[in-house]
């Protein structure tokens, strides 16, 4: 088994010299010998961040003079667009999860309910 310590070194030296060079994080474990699903399980636990998303349709703030977050932007629909919020998310170890036409409020439970697999 592997230290977090070593782990947290081979992130370091992944994001530093080997993905600038476009080698996926599964072809640097294995050049280094590091199992990938007990890299990732570290990595899962450790590097929880928030995703920037795109929001179209999402209802104007009551107060407009505050500013909106970086990692939100929000587009109003046009006329010939269907209506709703789709949402796609697939990430890296395969899992895709769609959902199509939410609301906004159906947005946040959205949200929170994945939250709370995190």
């Amino acid at each position: 088994m592997i230290s977090n310590s070593d782990l947290e070194k081979a992130w370091f030296l992944y994001k530093t010299e080997y993905e600038p060079q476009n080698i996926s994080i599964n072809d640097f474990c294995m050049r280094k010998g590091i199992p990938y699903r007990e890299f990732n399980k570290w990595f899962c636990n450790t590097h929880k961040q928030v995703v920037p998303l795109e929001v179209e349709g999402a209802p104007e703030a009551p107060n407009s003079d505050q500013a909106q977050p970086d990692a939100v932007k929000v587009s109003n629909t046009s006329s010939s667009r269907k209506s709703g919020i789709h949402v796609f998310i697939h990430t890296s170890d395969g899992l895709q999860i769609q959902k199509k036409g939410l609301t906004y409020q159906g947005l946040l439970s959205l949200v929170e309910k994945l939250e709370g697999l995190c």
